[in-house]
């Protein structure tokens, strides 16, 4: 899409405005993208809980007190709840796209 404007601003079909270096500034602006936050955001999640499965055997194992592994289970708990948190919004999203007429 930002190639069919682009190419509209070239054709010099708007007056006044340059769509395309003000398309190039905010590319160029932008922060880290929605698909990079949704990455982490998992990657974060998967990490957390690992870390608290680690606690937990290292308390069976007398290495970690009890303090530490309902820290670690919390936390744990927090990141899954954000990550389904997550995914229901997307999905209650999609349904919504495509409940649009078209």
């Amino acid at each position: 899409m930002i190639e069919t404007i682009a190419s509209v601003a070239a054709n010099g079909s708007t007056t006044g405005v340059n769509i395309t270096s003000a398309l190039i500034e905010t590319k160029e602006m932008a922060g880290p993208s929605f698909l990079d936050a949704l990455k982490s955001t998992a990657m974060n999640s998967v990490q957390t809980v690992n870390q608290s499965e680690a606690m937990a055997a290292a308390a069976m194992h007398g290495q970690a007190s009890l303090q530490e592994v309902v820290q670690a289970t919390v936390k744990a708990e927090v990141a899954v709840e954000t990550a389904i948190s997550i995914r229901n919004k997307m999905i209650e999203s999609y349904q919504e796209i495509m409940r649009m007429p078209i």
